[in-house]
């Protein structure tokens, strides 16, 4: 069962001012603060900094039934938000793509804010031109502390350009977070640039624990600081880098790979849609790392085009063993890819020997011609 996080009146008001001060940049006054977003905000943790900062800083919000690139590009057209939540840097890049193509009037917009990932540096420069003066916030955070991290690409234009979107820079915590990157023992490894420990948090903005889960709690809260469950480092600069969620990291024959950094690569072959990348029973390697891909409308690839492209931007322990094609892949209603899933869908994937058989997978359908939650493979 999933744990269920405490959230405090306190916190939640604490959220929202703390996020108010993001959101209001390049406005006169606060008030004239007006939020767009089509993500789920109803019994989600992003309710408590996108919702909340409208109304406490006096000004409004427009929500969307559902996230799809047209309708919301016509929505900041016809609204004229001051800011917008956009969620992945995938979608981030659809908004863009769909502007360019509509020459839709984006210059409202002062602010916007992704997570989830690197947005790549060319999306950047397309919002740029669709809304010049457009501050872009790259942020880091989750449901027991959403004070979050902030990375603005252009504050740090020379980090970003060098290592966006393969290296996800989340930046500096915000003003009510304080933030380090501890060892397994819990000790700080900021004086140890680039090597990934766990993020843990101190912050008025955090859980009050996990409902009716004392066990859980304090195993939270050891040594006195949250514990993330997150993989991050901290660069020489002290700018925070991520770099997975310990559960998503493949281990592949005696490496640590990170989904995310390998996800960012498979996002940049023009073919792909959707990237999810899991570890999967291997007898030689473990864990093999996995590609789940959904190809754009219309677009062709197969297994060995994107490895390929894989192979030339990564190490080899990193590029993926095999590619399954899916039509969609299971996502939460924030947009956040369920892997647990796919990792359970496709476990014997490359069989008890390990064979790493390649497979060509597309949903199945019932005899109603809904589509199912399994995939089903056939040989290639």
């Amino acid at each position: 069962m999933p744990k269920g996080v405490m959230t405090s009146h306190a916190a939640s008001h604490l959220a929202g001012l703390n996020f108010a001060v993001s959101l209001t940049r390049g406005l006169r006054v606060e008030t004239e603060l007006k939020v767009l977003t089509y993500l789920p905000m109803i019994y989600h943790v992003g309710d408590q900094i996108f919702t909340l900062s409208a109304f406490l800083s006096g000004g409004s919000l427009v929500l969307g039934r559902r996230p799809v690139p047209d309708q919301v590009v016509a929505a900041i057209a016809e609204e004229r938000p001051t800011a917008v939540w956009a969620g992945s840097p995938q979608f981030v890049a659809a908004l863009a793509a769909e502007a360019d193509r509509t020459g839709a009037d984006l210059s409202s917009l002062t602010v916007l804010v992704y997570g989830w990932g690197a947005l790549a540096p060319d999306v950047y420069a397309t919002l740029l031109r669709e809304a010049p003066g457009l501050t872009v916030l790259g942020i880091f955070g989750q449901t027991e502390a959403i004070a979050c991290h902030r990375f603005w690409p252009a504050k740090w234009p020379e980090v970003y350009d060098r290592s966006a979107p393969a290296v996800n820079y989340v930046g500096v915590p915000s003003p009510l977070l304080a933030s380090d990157v501890v060892d397994e023992t819990g000790a700080s490894l900021r004086d140890a640039p680039h090597t990934p420990g766990e993020a843990v948090y101190r912050s008025p903005i955090v859980t009050a624990g996990y409902y009716l889960n004392e066990d859980a709690t304090r195993e939270a809260f050891r040594g006195g600081w949250f514990h993330s469950g997150d993989s991050a480092a901290v660069d020489d600069d002290g700018l925070r880098i991520m770099v997975d969620r310990f559960k998503d990291i493949v281990k592949s024959g005696g490496e640590n790979v990170s989904s995310l950094r390998v996800e960012s690569v498979l996002h940049s072959h023009p073919a792909v849609e959707k990237a999810a990348v899991i570890g999967l029973p291997h007898a030689h390697w473990g864990e093999a790392v996995t590609a789940v891909v959904v190809l754009r409308a219309g677009a062709e690839a197969d297994q060995e085009s994107i490895i390929e492209h894989c192979r030339a931007r990564l190490g080899g322990y990193e590029t993926p063993k095999a590619v399954v094609f899916a039509d969609a892949l299971p996502e939460t209603v924030g947009g956040k890819i369920l892997k647990y899933k796919l990792r359970h869908e496709h476990t014997t994937l490359f069989g008890q020997g390990g064979g790493g058989r390649r497979c060509r997978w597309s949903p199945s359908t019932s005899t109603t011609g809904s589509r199912s939650s399994g995939w089903h493979g056939r040989s290639t």
